[in-house]
């Protein structure tokens, strides 16, 4: 019985030897990994390491648009971790966090716009080395409360989490964002429950996300109206270096609005794009004052889309297969209208057909009872139906040429 002590005693005092000598051996390990990695980083470079027995810190400079920025790590060696959700054994944990002091200007206006004066970093990144060689990263969104002209916003936080293995062939990611709420003059005007989400991504390969919301309530100038079930799934094929494959499916199953829609789903597919162009365009979504239609609409763009709309007044169907060649230079006046010089780049096609009481019971019962007048909307079997072709400057409508400047001028009413 006393041997057995004695047994349990050496056998403890050797693993208090070995946890407190283990972070001697793990850490230059880490620091040599640490450099490695970096180096692969696109935009970054250390500005300092500073190794201790337990853990380390060190500062990263990372490129922006518009300048630069320091972000500031503290390192944990293993193999007992304390992170913020308790203690754990593996090889690293990290806590990284956007230096205050040398934050880019640009950058800490736009966070201050939504989180006020910065007091601590609003964004978080934790990373945790495991024994078994994965590596688990969890970007921190920090909740705010924040006024303006927009009124007050209140977000509860969030994170997004990704598991990899340490060569990251494979990345495995949980979104998970809080709601966000809008109030102007005591009223809600927008409403959001947490948004969900799973993503997979292959470097070099591409990868497939699913992203989904329970619950959109909008107060708008038409009345409020309220989604349910909103999901959107993409599909990310890489092509070649910096070339992509995207197709989306957007469903929003349940629609209640002072509208008569009921329900809306748009699949859509990016054949072949740039990864800068798809960057382009997707900021082209945000909302801005006033858009440059010529400077937006330069980088080419194909796509192919199908729009369901259904409503209380019957179905609207709408499909596109749009080749949009680019603009190297904006449109002119000279050598023809501005409208035709904005087809020459263009080949595609667009169906339209719908009930013909969703139409003549919408906001552009005008526009549908002027194209039915000039016979560029056709009836057949209760429908409305439109075809057109454009082929760098030549347009037809439903098989008959039409001069584009004719055609925009029916369709505005403006014969």
């Amino acid at each position: 019985m006393k041997l057995l002590r004695w047994l349990l005693l050496i056998l403890l005092a050797l693993l208090v030897i070995s946890a407190l000598a283990a972070p001697g051996f793990i850490g230059p390990k880490v620091e040599e990994v640490w450099k490695q990695q970096l180096s692969r980083m696109q935009g970054g470079s250390t500005t300092g390491y500073q190794r201790g027995w337990f853990g380390a810190e060190t500062n990263t400079e990372v490129a922006l648009q518009n300048g630069t920025t320091e972000l500031h790590t503290e390192i944990h060696h293993g193999p007992l971790l304390l992170t913020s959700g308790g203690p754990r054994l593996g090889v690293i944990y990290s806590e990284t966090r956007l230096d205050l002091e040398q934050l880019n200007p640009q950058l800490r206006a736009q966070l201050e716009g939504i989180y006020g004066r910065l007091q601590s970093s609003p964004l978080v990144l934790e990373t945790l080395v495991l024994a078994d060689n994965r590596v688990l990263n969890t970007l921190r969104l920090e909740p705010f409360k924040s006024s303006g002209d927009f009124g007050q916003l209140a977000f509860t936080g969030g994170e997004i989490a990704v598991s990899t293995d340490y060569s990251g062939a494979v990345l495995d990611g949980v979104i998970d964002l809080g709601s966000l709420t809008q109030m102007r003059d005591g009223v809600e005007v927008l409403f959001t429950e947490p948004l969900k989400g799973e993503f997979q991504l292959e470097p070099r390969r591409g990868g497939k996300a699913q992203l989904y919301l329970s619950l959109l309530r909008a107060e708008r100038d038409s009345g409020p109206a309220e989604l349910r079930d909103i999901s959107l799934e993409l599909d990310i094929e890489m092509l070649a270096a910096q070339t992509l494959k995207v197709v989306s499916d957007l469903q929003l199953p349940s629609v209640q609005s002072a509208t008569p829609i009921t329900s809306v789903r748009q699949q859509m597919t990016l054949p072949k794009i740039k990864a800068a162009d798809l960057g382009h365009y997707l900021r082209v979504l945000l909302p801005v004052a006033e858009r440059n239609w010529a400077s937006d609409m330069r980088p080419p763009l194909r796509l192919q889309q199908q729009l369901v709309v259904e409503s209380r007044n019957g179905p609207v169907l709408v499909d596109a297969d749009i080749d949009w060649k680019g603009m190297k230079r904006p449109p002119r006046h000279r050598n023809g209208s501005a409208l035709n010089q904005w087809l020459n780049p263009l080949v595609g096609s667009l169906t339209l057909s719908a009930a013909e009481s969703a139409l003549l019971q919408s906001p552009l019962v005008g526009q549908a009872m002027m194209l039915r007048q000039y016979g560029l909307l056709i009836e057949q079997n209760d429908e409305l139906q439109m075809h057109l072709e454009v082929n760098r400057g030549r347009l037809e409508v439903n098989g008959q040429q039409l001069p584009p400047d004719l055609f925009l001028m029916a369709l505005t009413g403006q014969f």
